[in-house]
């Protein structure tokens, strides 16, 4: 068996489809990938959606490497590879080659950054965790842990995840969950569940054993509330929704086998206690981010996000402070306080922070600038974003003057956290996101139609139910997921009527696009299990 990425391309190519416009879409969100995209990049794009792959080459650097191996050993072998388009087969070469000494250059080359490209670096990550994967040696997966952070924080770390988890003895590591190499493992656990809703295949879920994974997982997680564990919980649940779709998407040889069901009954198994372990989980969570710091507060900050808890109390005092280490994570999960005091805060630090005014008479730039042009440490975008959750007038006027900066990047965010209310300032938030509807920036433009369709402006709404009808499928699942995206909830209906398409990944999208609504419906209720 060689790699789900590569081989099983061509049996689940909706989802080869989903999994590359999922990846297309997040490139969309960098300026400068859409000027270029390298030339590894766009090869590895056309082996994700076609499924072919150049064994003639693997075998040529097969010869090379034994060559090598035989005159100068390890290193000179290490010395031969480098980024560019011959490293997937240079990796998949070695993987054949099968020797503990090629598997020692495998793992050599998970600690080596090959290029400052964030998209050809991540390629480069999966191609060694799936070279490892056919190697399957349980020795490998210390170094596979290792380098996961990074891996996992890229666009493809769903990937980098699933190939990880293949390999022989990863269930043992969810069992020390309090060591690194344990922190490690469950953080890939959920990158790899999150991964189900984003092309990763559900045949993932029998190579992976997951459902006996996640019952070794629960069985040994700490007393208490533990945030990845957290985590995982409520990504389980949200998998657990989506698995009728996604065993339609299973092989048709694959449609009698009996082990998807069994490893999903495995953790319909688990579901009761989980949901029970979520009610109970924000208190203790809340009772432990003012104590703790680093990676420990982050995860509890993403915990609580996930649960969309009300953390003003606790996270005011900590914000309020000159040095905050985790203040953009803290500002993000303010956005679900009903605390006016949190509103205000947020307004306040940006207003101090910012230059608002000035940077709103300058002209308009059409694309955003190479650099940042604010500052790292102060997340305004973030600030921008959850305001979207602090509906009042003084958040109105405030997002309307962030809709003036002259930066494209900050006009887009301030534009995307209006129309999620009924505005209380009814014609002036109309008026400017008819101004921004003209704005020389795509993005900004884009982002002022999803808000006047919130609103049901019949123009954007329009507009958006356009993009759902054509001749593309791939133009046609971006638009469904978009929708979902934005909670433009007024076109559910015209998503129903793409869930029986004769496009398997229009059908994939468009029932990812409904849960996603259905999941938004539920929590803007109430956030219970």
């Amino acid at each position: 068996m060689w790699i789900i990425l590569f081989i099983l391309v061509a049996t689940f190519t909706p989802l080869a489809i989903a999994g590359a416009l999922l990846i297309a879409r997040w490139l969309q969100r960098m300026q400068a990938a859409r000027e270029l995209l390298t030339d590894v990049v766009r090869q590895h794009f056309d082996i994700f959606q076609t499924g072919e792959f150049s064994q003639a080459e693997v075998e040529i650097w097969k010869r090379r490497f034994r060559a090598l191996f035989d005159r100068g050993g390890q290193k000179a072998v290490e010395a031969s590879i480098g980024p560019g388009l011959a490293f997937v087969f240079q990796v998949r070469a070695l993987a054949e080659i099968g020797t503990e000494t090629a598997r020692h250059v495998l793992e050599k080359l998970l600690t080596r950054t090959l290029t400052d490209d964030p998209l050809e670096q991540a390629w480069y990550w999966v191609d060694l965790a799936a070279g490892l994967r056919v190697l399957n040696h349980h020795e490998s997966l210390p170094a596979l842990l290792q380098a996961s952070e990074p891996a996992c924080q890229s666009p493809l770390g769903h990937y980098f995840a699933a190939e990880t988890m293949g390999v022989l003895g990863f269930a043992s590591y969810v069992r020390e969950p309090e060591t690194p190499l344990g922190q490690a493992a469950l953080r890939l656990v959920h990158r790899a569940l999150e991964g189900m809703r984003h092309g990763v295949s559900p045949q993932f879920i029998v190579e992976t054993r997951m459902g006996d994974i996640l019952e070794s997982l629960w069985d040994h997680r700490p007393p208490g509330a533990a945030p990845l564990h957290v985590r995982i919980a409520h990504e389980t649940l949200r998998f657990l929704r989506r698995t009728p779709h996604l065993r339609t998407m299973l092989p048709e040889e694959m449609a009698d086998n009996e082990t998807f069901d069994l490893q999903v009954s495995r953790m319909v198994a688990l579901e009761s206690a989980m949901r029970e372990y979520l009610k109970e989980a924000p208190g203790p969570l809340l009772a432990r981010v003012a104590s703790t710091s680093g990676v420990e507060q982050q995860e509890i900050l993403r915990a609580l996000a996930d649960l969309r808890v009300d953390a003003a109390a606790e996270l005011l005092p900590l914000v309020r402070r000159e040095l905050c280490e985790n203040r953009a994570l803290m500002i993000d999960l303010l956005r679900w306080s009903r605390d006016l005091q949190a509103g205000h805060w947020l307004r306040e630090f940006a207003a101090v922070e910012i230059a608002m005014e000035k940077r709103a008479n300058h002209r308009l730039e059409e694309e955003t600038p190479p650099r940042p042009s604010i500052p790292d440490e102060v997340p305004y975008a973030n600030v921008l974003f959850s305001l979207r959750g602090h509906a009042s007038v003084e958040t109105e006027r405030f997002l309307l003057l962030a809709c003036q900066d002259w930066d494209p990047a900050i006009r887009t965010a301030a534009v995307s956290s209006l129309g999620w209310w009924e505005p209380i300032l009814t014609q002036e938030v109309r008026e400017g996101l008819m101004r921004c509807r003209r704005d020389p920036n795509p993005d900004v433009r884009q982002a002022a139609r999803a808000a006047l369709a919130r609103l049901g402006e019949r123009g954007s709404l329009q507009w958006f139910r356009q993009a759902l009808i054509g001749d593309d499928p791939q133009q046609i699942a971006s638009a469904a997921l978009l929708i979902a995206e934005e909670g433009l909830t007024l076109l559910w209906p015209d998503l129903d009527r793409l869930l029986d398409t004769d496009h398997p990944e229009v059908t994939l999208f468009a029932r990812e696009a409904v849960e996603l609504l259905s999941e938004e419906m539920e929590q803007s209720r109430t956030w219970s299990y």
